[in-house]
């Protein structure tokens, strides 16, 4: 199969949108809990100030998916500072559509993020993975990623946004 994996232009981000939703239904999200939008995107990736990377995988139109879609997977990711090791890529996601998976394509969109890191100077490369979905923690594995809960007993926590208010509310300037 003919797959590129190149840099997300903004003429993408309605595709990505696309699959960002794909993923919320695999995960059993509402899809009108989803904050993000195609606007939201073009300025949070194409704005003044970038603050997010993506690389996607598109297929020739010959081999479009069952819907006619060409762009069928992406990785987008965001740069973090570590106390300990300095500058980290932190993947936020990984998709590939199921009916193309198998294929090394997430593998192809997984090395060309850590091109850009390695490039940007990083020292590490982080992602959340539900343990749900065994399958992406043996991916992640068989790729040299180490489970941080496993191995360091680090536990992951989330501020949903009432919390942040809240918190936000206490502070005082």
């Amino acid at each position: 199969m003919a797959c590129v994996v190149r840099s997300c232009a903004p003429k993408d981000l309605q595709d990505i949108m696309r699959l960002i939703k794909e993923i919320a239904v695999i995960y059993r999200v509402p899809l009108n809990e989803i904050r993000t939008s195609v606007e939201e995107l073009k300025d949070a990736g194409f704005g003044k100030q970038p603050r997010f990377e993506c690389f996607v995988a598109e297929v020739p139109p010959q081999q479009r998916s069952k819907e006619g879609h060409t762009l069928i997977g992406y990785v987008l990711s965001v740069y973090t500072y570590s106390t300990w090791r300095g500058r980290n890529l932190y993947m936020d996601n990984l998709y590939v559509m199921p009916e193309f998976r198998g294929r090394r394509i997430g593998k192809m969109l997984m090395e060309r993020a850590a091109q850009a890191a390695w490039q940007q100077g990083c020292a590490q490369l982080r992602m959340h993975v539900s343990s749900e979905k065994p399958e992406n923690l043996r991916f992640l594995g068989k790729n040299g990623g180490k489970d941080l809960t496993i191995e360091d007993g680090w536990n992951l926590f989330r501020f949903q946004e009432t919390e942040l208010r809240g918190m936000a509310a206490q502070s005082k300037p």
